[in-house]
């Protein structure tokens, strides 16, 4: 257990000043500061550093005639006339600061917890797919010291206060999708490890297969498993409750793990033992630690949009599981962890390793560490088309008091 506690150690929780630098250094954080200042800060920047238009997007101009016409639309095009990479860094932290300066960021601070989960749901749920990100990524890189004052607001904030807690033993929320068979459709962590096993066997065997055709260096191999979470995550994994929301899963932060279409999920609460080692990624070095520790090479099924987000090649690893699941019972990446983690490429042994698609607040389980589980109700509704948490909360009925 030494080497446990050494590592638990090292990933105390940071200080208000270290969670702000974790924000900037990173593209998730530095997105989601971006929306505070303008919600439209690729077009912003696209628009006054000569890049043209987003990718993936148009702008249309509303033309009225005057009374009794019928208003018109006409498509606009921005000349490009260089490319994000040969933008001086002081040209950006100049636009950066003209936002920043017109302070529309300042009552962040007075935000509920609601409000600003909802906000980040919007941020993370198409982190790296829209066609100006990995541009978005660069700029606001060269010009992160700007957005320090947002960043000091965000963390100084109460209803960020909690981002960087450790597991709340007390009461996880678990999802049982009525159309999965994980769990036998019923409740706890009975089962884990051995969904943990059957699915790490699988994903060994897609990874040897995809090994033999992946692209040569510097190719775009867009389309490939992106997700760090492992696939018996859907089971396996819970949250808190929190901005309202009974598990905060329901707040839709990524696109996969949840059905495509209607569907009814049972909301459990679980308690925890006292005794469970769970690792907490509370920053960058966390995840890397973990993964330098019990490397596993997924370059065959992972090596497509990371290594344009990343711009490396790999190879790339994540966590062996099952090596992972002789030292702890679970993997719980805090709110800020994710923040300061998603979409950063960390050189690890030969390669890289990225940690993304990850519900904030998530903790997977590797093995049956619970000591109750109670059902609290029942969500119905459309996980992938839930827009405000408004809609979400629609959807869940909580069981009568006994």
């Amino acid at each position: 257990m030494d080497d446990v506690d050494d590592v638990d150690r090292r990933t105390a929780e940071p200080t208000l000043a270290e969670r702000a630098d974790l924000l900037l250094g990173a593209p998730l954080g530095r997105d989601f500061l971006g929306t505070f200042v303008d919600f439209a800060l690729d077009h912003t920047l696209f628009a006054e550093l000569g890049l043209g238009d987003v990718p993936g997007t148009v702008m249309f101009v509303v033309e009225d005639d005057g009374p009794g016409s019928e208003p018109r639309s006409r498509t606009v095009r921005r000349r490009k006339r260089r490319d994000w990479r040969d933008v001086p860094a002081g040209e950006v932290r100049a636009v950066l600061r003209d936002a920043v300066g017109r302070g529309e960021w300042r009552g962040l601070g007075e935000l509920s917890e609601s409000e600003l989960m909802d906000q980040l749901s919007g941020v993370t749920e198409g982190f790296g797919f829209g066609g100006g990100d990995t541009a978005l990524w660069g700029l606001t890189a060269l010009a992160a010291e700007e957005l320090r004052p947002v960043a000091a607001a965000l963390v100084a904030s109460p209803a960020a206060s909690w981002w960087w807690d450790p597991v709340d033993r007390s009461d996880q929320r678990q999802l049982i999708w009525a159309d999965t068979d994980d769990n036998g459709g019923g409740g706890g962590l009975a089962g884990v490890e051995e969904a943990m096993r059957r699915d790490m066997a699988r994903e060994r065997s897609a990874n040897e297969k995809g090994r033999r055709r992946r692209p040569r260096p510097g190719e775009r191999n867009l389309g490939a498993t992106w997700w760090s979470a492992p696939d018996f995550a859907t089971g396996t994994w819970t949250t808190g409750p929190r901005g309202g929301l009974p598990a905060l899963e329901l707040g839709h932060f990524i696109d996969t793990f949840a059905p495509f279409e209607e569907s009814t999920a049972t909301v459990g609460s679980l308690t925890v033992g006292e005794r469970a080692r769970v690792a907490e990624i509370r920053r960058p070095h966390d995840w890397l630690d973990l993964v330098s520790r019990f490397p596993r090479d997924v370059s065959g099924t992972h090596d497509g949009e990371w290594r344009d987000w990343g711009d490396v090649d790999g190879p790339w690893y994540l966590p062996d599981w099952e090596a992972v699941a002789e030292h702890y019972d679970g993997v719980h990446v805090t709110i800020g962890g994710y923040l300061s983690s998603c979409g950063l490429a960390q050189p690890v042994h030969d390669g890289c390793t990225m940690l993304a698609g990850w519900v904030p607040g998530a903790t997977v389980w590797l093995r049956d560490v619970a000591t109750e589980y109670r059902r609290l109700g029942v969500w119905r509704g459309a996980p992938q088309e839930c827009g405000e948490w408004e809609d979400v909360l629609a959807g869940w009925e909580p069981y009568a008091p006994e």
